[in-house]
C-alpha cells in the first residue's frame, strides 16, 4: 500500500509540474488589498505547496487524537486487568475458578 501511495504521489507531481511549465504566462493574483503579478508556475506550485501543509497538518492532528485516544484504552485496559487479577487472587479460598488473561 505504502508503494501505490507512493507512486501516486510522484505521478501528481510530476502532472503538476509539467501543468505548471506549460502554463508560464504572467498573472495578476488579487488578495484583500494585494495585487501582485507573478507568473502562473509560482502560483501553481504556491497552490501545491500550501494544499500539501494543509493536508499534513490536518492528517497530523488526527494522528495525534488517535494516539492519545489508543494511549487511554490502553490504561484503561491495564487498570481493568490490575482489578481483575485482585479479585481472582481473592477468591481462590472460595474455591472458584481463576479468569485466565491473555494479552493481546
Amino acid at each position: 500500500m505504502f508503494y501505490i501511495t507512493l507512486i501516486l504521489a510522484i505521478l501528481g507531481i510530476l502532472l503538476i509540474i509539467v501543468f505548471a511549465t506549460q502554463n508560464s504566462t504572467l498573472v495578476d493574483v488579487s488578495l484583500f488589498t494585494w495585487n501582485i503579478n507573478t507568473s502562473l508556475v509560482l502560483v501553481i506550485f504556491g497552490s501545491a505547496i500550501l494544499g500539501f501543509f494543509t493536508a499534513f497538518f490536518l492528517q497530523l492532528y488526527v494522528q495525534i487524537k488517535l494516539r492519545l485516544k489508543l494511549h487511554k484504552a490502553q490504561t484503561q485496559i491495564k487498570e481493568l486487568e490490575k482489578k481483575l487479577e485482585q479479585t481472582n487472587s481473592g477468591n481462590e479460598d472460595q474455591n472458584t475458578i481463576p479468569i485466565k488473561i491473555i494479552s493481546p
